[in-house]
Parts: C-alpha cells; structure tokens; sequence
C-alpha cells in the first residue's frame, strides 16, 4: 500500500513539473520575443534546455514540444503548431539522449553545451525540412540565420541561469 503511494506521489510530482516546464517554455516563447519577415526568435530554447537538464530528455521534449506549441497557437502562428511540437520535441531528445549516455565522454557543464548545440543544429535542420515544404527554398535559406541565433543566444541564456542556480538546491542538475 506505501508502495503504491510513493508511486503515485512520484507520477504526480512528474506531472507537476512537466506543467511548470510547459508553462515557462510557453512564456519564454510567448512574452520574449523578436519579430522577423516570417515568424519570430524567442527565447524559449533556453527553457527548454533547462527542462532537460531539470527533466530529462522525454519529459524535456513534452515540455518543449507543447509549450512553445501552445505559443505559437497563441501567437497567431498556429501554421508552425505542428512543426514547432515535433521539431522542440526532437532538441530535447536528442539533447537528453546525448547527455544520457555521455556523447564524447563529456561530463558536466561542456556535456550539455555541446549536446544543446548539437540538438540545436537538428532542431535547425527539422524547421528547414518545414520552411522547405511551407514555403520554398529561398525562404528556408533566409531562416537559417534566424534559427541559429535562435540556438545560440537560448545556449547563452541557459547557461547564465543555470550559473545562478548553482547557488540553489538545484545545482546537482547542472
């Protein structure tokens, strides 16, 4: 019976994580954010690097994938709904996996970098296979700039949370 409680209290405290995770990539999504010819840069990568450092790589894609895809409904942009759900869900996961079996026998801090560029660079080429099929080649082309420092400025934003949280109780997940 205590068994059975302490599983349900760990589903529950799953859940509850996953929802604030969901909500701050929302957020990050939603309220931070610069406007370009097609859509917008947000910070929101940033949050969902930190949900899968916090979450793990599954749960870090749930987050990603439905936070910034409920941003994107919001927003007006619910033609990227799709897209934004399955190409953040693919950046977690594969951020998460790297980190999980330590990719280059890294640890630590340059462990998660370079599994947050990697995965960012992934995440790229997944929203260019849609701008591609959306809208043309030479609007595919004109959204890598954008989508790299979408990447590279939610690596820098992460990192400096993360450097605050080290001096919490959280530390142990960065």
């Amino acid at each position: 019976q205590e068994d059975k409680f302490m599983r349900q209290t760990e589903r529950v405290k799953n859940l509850c994580e996953t929802a604030l995770f969901i909500a701050l990539v929302f957020l990050g999504v939603f309220i931070i954010k610069f406007p370009g010819p097609f859509g917008y840069a947000h910070i929101g990568d940033s949050m969902i690097f930190l949900s899968v450092l916090m979450l793990g790589g599954k749960r870090g894609a749930a987050a990603g994938g439905i936070g910034a895809a409920l941003a994107d409904i919001v927003s007006g942009y619910s033609i990227w709904a799709l897209p934004t759900l399955i190409c953040k869900a693919v950046m977690a996961l594969i951020m998460g996996a790297m980190i999980k079996y330590h990719a280059f026998g890294l640890k630590g801090r340059p462990l998660w970098i370079v599994s947050a560029a990697i995965s960012g660079l992934a995440q790229a080429v997944c929203y260019l296979a849609f701008w591609l099929l959306l809208f043309g080649k030479a609007a595919a082309i004109a959204a890598i700039p954008g989508l790299l420092f979408q990447t590279g400025s939610g690596i820098v934003i992460a990192l400096v949370i993360s450097e605050a949280l080290q001096k919490t109780s959280l530390k142990r997940h960065f």
